[in-house]
């Protein structure tokens, strides 16, 4: 037996006590398993005379009818059955959860009990926000907009998926989430019990019958979809138990909430958002948010506010509204005073309280002023909804006291009017592409705009949406098929819009030949940038197939290539070859993408050209406040033979702020492959508060690639040794105050990139800087081998000190005081690199310079590196040859170690991009000086025992390489030994001994000759 047969014989019975006299409640029971099926029937219902004001659940309707006279024919009709008296008790457990609220509604309306008592407080504004949030607008997906449950529409009058604000008309998927905590972050002090949750189920459905109610005194028609999530289904119980935290947290229990639901990426907002897109989609509504009620039982003593004292608060337009069970000056039998201001602000209704901000009384919306705001300003009318929560009326014709303009702002006999779409409507057929979409011209109020959306009516999906601005046509290109098309009007403005309207749906077909085109943009673009080619094709294609001449892919078959990089400057051509099937059509573009390229490296920029900014250098002039703007300019400065530099007068700077960029002339790193920026920049602080900061940003032409390379402020800026200089503008006095700088550019490798200096000043100290340079840097795999660890039988080094685990993950050379220039100096590895076993185990740190070809003395650059046992010297991964910051050229190679004499080669070595070897293990490698080195069979070794790290090695007399060890192992006691990483360890084993087997003495005595221990070596590097 079906519900409505098992209580149709009580139907009688229940219909005693119908307001006859005006609108007649009822509670109308069906069948429905879901609220989709249920908003199904919503134009059913209405057509058979009811007004439906909620629907409380899966068949379960709210509304009224005009008379008792309605009532059976409505029943004749539909086969539903209908309440409109008190239903007894014992019929209640005969029905759904949803129906037995329903029904628990019109008993608790028809004795009195929902009419609750007058406002008791006013909604006060420091506990009541209402922020100007603007609608969010994101996204683009969309659906045809056929009307009814389950299809759809997920339709705004933009091109987002956002919360817009709309009319309060139609109907409204009211999603509701009763929060509370699992434990596991806030203690689970308040769990809702089930007659708190049916109280407020009750209370939010009567606030809904109201508004429904009063929409109609308007000429509205909105009824709201009940869409529960009790703790009973898991999703509103996460770790956060609101009423513990101030309102600005309410994104951890939405965002969780969200989570549960399946929706765990972006901010809560943009959650919501996408969640009532799906709401609406499945449900079938117009509109869509949610309330989000937290419990707090008195009974319990729970705060009856937030830790910030706010008790309710939604935002204009939406997407949501939060609210207390209790809330500081309303008991919780007024929920639903609460909960129907706040769904007022959902539909763009203003605050009209006197203690709300006085900004209120210049909003408006759908061209309705808020001069009926409270404040003083504004003299505004007499209580109301948005200012003390009030209606007036009983049973089902309460109805919200509404200020003068309220009805404006929710849509109701104000706003925009309906588009009227003209071409191509009535299933026009269009046989040729491009056509043009036309609508009526309108006058618009200011900032109202429009958006076109077209359909695809086979798939319901949406093949294009675009914003119209104030215009009335629209070119467009489709493929062959069935379409429908709106056009959308509205601004999404908190305190001048209009809300959104939709024109009606406009249908027609497109049947054109086979024509291949397509659009790509950005053009011009940079070598090294991306061009995305779109298909605009029409007629009916199938296939695609590509070819981008200088691109990469050069080829490419469907509809959609990836973006096609453009490595080198120049212009090329694009073909695009589409078919249906039965026959093609080619589109060729000649020289279509126009490439360009930018100056060569090596580039370097010393400002000496005699007028500022140099060619292609752009100068931003940037500053606020009084004392105006800042720019760089050129400086003759005569120092550290400098004729001429770049820099900015910051000393001079009487503003509150500036920034002055210096941007540099487009430079060609597609072809590089180790990228360098070199400059040098002087600068002094005026004080510890008053401090600059310089920035160098490298970046591609398009913005793909954009990284900070530099930035120093204050005393890590500084150049001048840290002292203060105020009073006076400062300047450098010699090559003492400058600092050359080496940044790697790796990132923008293949690009063609643009420097930007910027400093940021509120006035302290100039800073100067020249000499910037670009250019590509080398690679040298270097050989060499230490006697010290050297085994002649296997003729690999020994690895002890890697094997004990004593080799440092740093560099140990700038703790022992070797003063690194260019990029070296705090070089690291990783445990992993040391881990490596055989040949290409790592014995040492080491360090290469590359000196000067002509001036021998003049280190130009120089890195801490890692040594294998095999001789490979090697980068600091274990394996890359060593990569220094020094343009293509020619270069004396030195190799060091931290405890033996260093050798350098006889002649410059011409070192690029490409890896040089210089093996320095072979005795025919010619080495600068005499006697460099000590040869081991067919090997060249470096001498072993310069315990002191000089340049010398010596057994007696002042400054000896013996004396350290006797010190280390304990002076008095030459027998002792010590473990460890230790310059005394001429042997390398990790022991330092200076008597008995194996010490680390002797072989500093027969390296000198031995006879003879006054004799000495000297390291041959000048």
């Amino acid at each position: 037996m079906t519900l409505r047969h098992l209580l149709f014989s009580v139907l009688l019975t229940a219909r005693a006590g119908g307001d006859v006299l005006g609108q007649v409640p009822a509670v109308v029971l069906a069948d429905d398993h879901d609220l989709a099926t249920s908003v199904q029937r919503l134009d059913r219902l209405r057509e058979q005379g009811m007004h439906v004001a909620v629907v409380a659940g899966p068949g379960a309707f709210i509304g009224t009818f005009p008379d008792m006279q309605a009532v059976e024919p409505f029943e004749r009709s539909t086969g539903l059955l209908v309440w409109t008296g008190y239903v007894p008790d014992n019929y209640l457990d005969q029905l759904t959860k949803e129906q037995h609220i329903a029904v628990l509604w019109l008993n608790e309306l028809l004795n009195g009990d929902l009419e609750g008592p007058s406002a008791s407080a006013t909604m006060d504004w420091s506990a009541h926000p209402e922020p100007d949030r603007e609608p969010a607008d994101g996204g683009v997906s969309g659906t045809y907009p056929a009307r009814g449950g389950g299809s759809g529409p997920v339709l705004n009058w933009t091109c987002g998926t956002g919360q817009n604000s709309e009319r309060m008309a139609g109907t409204v998927a009211a999603c509701v989430f009763f929060t509370e905590s699992d434990g596991t972050i806030d203690p689970d002090q308040y769990t809702w019990t089930q007659s708190a949750i049916d109280d407020v189920q009750l209370q939010l459905i009567d606030a809904w019958s109201i508004w429904s109610y009063t929409a109609s005194l308007y000429g509205a028609n909105v009824t709201a979809v009940m869409d529960w999530y009790t703790p009973s289904g898991g999703v509103p119980v996460q770790g956060y138990e609101p009423i513990q935290h101030p309102s600005y947290d309410d994104h951890l229990w939405i965002e969780a909430c969200m989570a549960h639901l399946g929706y765990a990426t972006s901010s809560a907002s943009s959650r919501l958002n996408a969640f009532h897109v799906d709401r609406r989609a499945a449900l079938g509504t117009d509109h869509a948010y949610s309330c989000f009620i937290a419990y707090n039982p008195p009974a319990q003593g729970a705060p009856n506010q937030m830790t910030d004292g706010k008790i309710g608060y939604a935002y204009l337009g939406g997407p949501y509204t939060q609210i207390l069970y209790k809330a500081n000056g309303w008991s919780t039998g007024q929920i639903n005073r609460v909960y129907g201001h706040e769904t007022g602000h959902i539909f763009h209704a203003f605050d009209e309280y006197s203690s709300s901000s006085t900004s209120n009384c210049g909003r408006s919306f759908n061209g309705a002023p808020n001069q009926n705001y409270h404040g003083s300003t504004c003299n505004g009318a007499a209580a109301c909804v948005m200012v003390d929560n009030s209606y007036t009326g009983s049973g089902a014709t309460r109805h919200w006291n509404l200020c003068m303009h309220t009805p404006g702002h929710l849509g109701w006999g104000a706003g925009l009017s309906e588009p009227q779409l003209t071409a191509p409507v009535n299933d026009s057929i269009i046989s040729s592409v491009p056509f043009v979409l036309r609508w009526s011209p309108a006058i618009l109020p200011p900032g109202v705009t429009g958006y076109a959306q077209v359909f695809d009516r086979n798939t319901d999906q949406r093949v294009y949406c675009g914003y119209v601005g104030t215009s009335d046509t629209l070119e467009l290109s489709l493929v062959n098929g069935d379409y429908a098309w709106v056009l959308g009007r509205g601004n999404g403005s908190v305190s001048s819009g209009y809300a959104g309207i939709l024109s009606a749906v406009g249908r027609f077909s497109v049947n054109a030949a086979l024509n291949a085109d397509f659009t790509f943009s950005p053009d011009p673009i940079c070598a090294g940038s991306s061009v995305q080619f779109t298909d605009a094709s029409t007629g009916l294609p199938t296939s695609w197939d590509w070819e981008f001449q200088g691109g990469g892919p050069a080829t490419y078959s469907g509809q959609a290539p990836p973006p096609v990089v453009y490595g080198a400057p120049g212009n090329f051509d694009v073909r695009l070859v589409v078919g249906d099937g039965v026959t093609t059509d080619t589109l060729s573009l000649v020289a279509a993408i126009g490439v360009e390229g930018g100056l060569a490296i090596p580039y370097e920029e010393g400002f000496e050209v005699g007028f500022f900014p140099p060619v292609d250098w752009t100068n931003t002039t940037y500053g606020g406040g009084q004392g105006g703007s800042l720019a760089w300019s050129a400086d003759a400065f005569a120092s550290c033979n400098l004729p001429t530099v770049a820099y900015v007068n910051a000393h001079a700077f009487s503003g509150t702020f500036a920034m002055p960029e210096l941007v540099s002339p487009r430079i060609d790193l597609t072809g590089a492959h180790w990228p360098y920026l070199r400059f040098r920049h002087a600068y002094a602080q005026e004080s510890a508060t008053v401090t600059e900061t310089l920035d160098i940003i490298a970046r591609s032409c398009d913005y793909q690639v954009f990284e900070n390379v530099f930035q120093a402020s204050g005393a890590d800026l500084a150049t001048n040794g840290g002292g203060y200089v105020s009073g006076t503008a400062w300047s450098p006095a010699s090559c003492a105050d400058w600092t050359t700088t080496w940044v790697r550019l790796d990132s923008l490798i293949g690009h063609v990139a643009l420097l930007d200096l910027r400093l940021q000043t509120t006035g302290g100290q100039n800073l100067y800087v020249d000499d910037i340079a670009v250019f590509d840097g080398v690679l040298v795999s270097p050989r060499m081998l230490l006697q010290g660890a050297y085994d002649g039988n296997s003729g690999l080094m020994r690895d002890d000190l890697r094997a004990q685990g004593l080799i440092p993950l740093n560099e140990p050379y700038t703790a022992a005081g070797y003063v690194f220039t260019c990029e070296g100096g705090g070089e690291t590895t990783t445990p992993d690199v040391l881990t490596v076993t055989g040949p290409d185990a790592i014995v040492d740190w080491v360090v290469v310079e590359l000196r000067d070809a002509v001036d021998p003395t003049l280190v130009v650059c120089d890195r801490a590196a890692l040594l294998q046992r095999d001789g490979d010297v090697v980068d600091v991964d274990g394996t890359s040859p060593v990569r220094f910051a020094a343009p293509e050229g020619n270069y004396r190679i030195v190799l060091r170690h931290r405890n033996h004499l260093g050798v350098m080669t006889a002649m410059p070595v011409s070192l690029g991009y490409l890896t040089t070897v210089v093996d320095l293990s072979l005795p025919a490698t010619a080495t600068y000086g005499t006697n460099a080195r000590t040869i081991n069979g067919a090997k060249a070794l470096l001498w072993a025992g310069n315990t002191n790290g000089n340049s010398s090695l010596k057994y007696t007399g002042a400054a000896n390489d013996r004396d350290p060890i006797l010190v280390v192992v304990g002076g008095l006691i030459p027998t002792n030994s010590v473990n460890g990483y230790l310059p005394e360890d001429v042997t390398m084993n990790g022991v330092v001994k200076y008597t008995g087997a194996g010490n680390d003495r002797d072989p500093i005595l027969v390296n000198i000759g031995g006879s003879v221990p006054t004799s000495f070596l000297n390291e041959q590097i000048p």
